[in-house]
């Protein structure tokens, strides 16, 4: 059974680097039992949480200027208005600046919100992707994700068996230096290669009669 490549591009993904990462995934799973979902994502949530958060802090900033200015030139009596307008304005700010500035929003989550998200979102992948199907229980899902400038790497039961454990979290942790460097493109199509190279140094062989089980193009979450 063949799959064609899909037309559709993942965002973040250029159409070189989607025909690049297709052609690994087919290499790494002719040289063994292995079947990789290769997934970009733009992101893992939408994070709300941060919005708050970047409304409450700058607000907070702009409550304490306005408590300063209120000491050197009280206003809150004559002209209380003009001060609420001040905290107001600084939270709608906070807000703001949570939505368009991508290094602050990420900083307001937090590394352990973004790896709780992109697990979650991961494993709902493997599931929607059907990448625990296989006939010898050998998929392997890679997702990489631009907001959080992470990866998550899932391995099936039958992969388990032969590759020793913290070595999938290993290859995510270096992946997502080159995600940070050269972007999610760039790092999924390592992540593959490395992912097959591991397949093969650990022994798990293709068998004469294995086919071709899941889609070997580069996919977005849901394609």
């Amino acid at each position: 059974m063949t799959f064609q490549r899909s037309s559709g591009l993942p965002p973040g993904i250029t159409a070189a680097e989607a025909a690049a990462i297709q052609d690994a995934v087919a290499e790494a799973e002719g040289h063994t039992g292995g079947e990789i979902v290769a997934i970009a994502l733009p992101w893992a949530d939408d994070y709300q949480v941060a919005y708050w958060k970047g409304a409450a802090l700058v607000g907070f900033a702009a409550a304490a200027g306005a408590a300063v200015l209120d000491a050197l030139r009280p206003l809150w009596i004559t002209r209380p208005a003009w001060m609420l307008l001040y905290v107001s304005c600084g939270l709608l700010a906070g807000a703001m600046l949570a939505r368009s500035v991508v290094p602050f929003r990420r900083w307001l989550c937090g590394p352990a919100l973004l790896d709780r998200r992109l697990q979650q979102r991961a494993r709902e992948a493997f599931l929607v992707h059907s990448v625990f199907t296989t006939r010898d229980r050998t998929g392997i899902l890679i997702a990489v994700s631009a907001f959080e400038r992470r990866v998550v790497v899932l391995a099936d039961e039958g992969i388990h068996s032969v590759v020793p454990a913290g070595t999938w979290e290993e290859l995510a942790r270096d992946t997502a230096a080159t995600v940070r460097a050269s972007g999610p493109g760039a790092g999924l199509l390592q992540a593959v290669r490395k992912a097959g190279g591991l397949l093969r140094h650990h022994g798990l062989i293709r068998r004469t009669d294995d086919h071709n089980e899941l889609p070997d193009n580069v996919r977005g979450e849901f394609q």
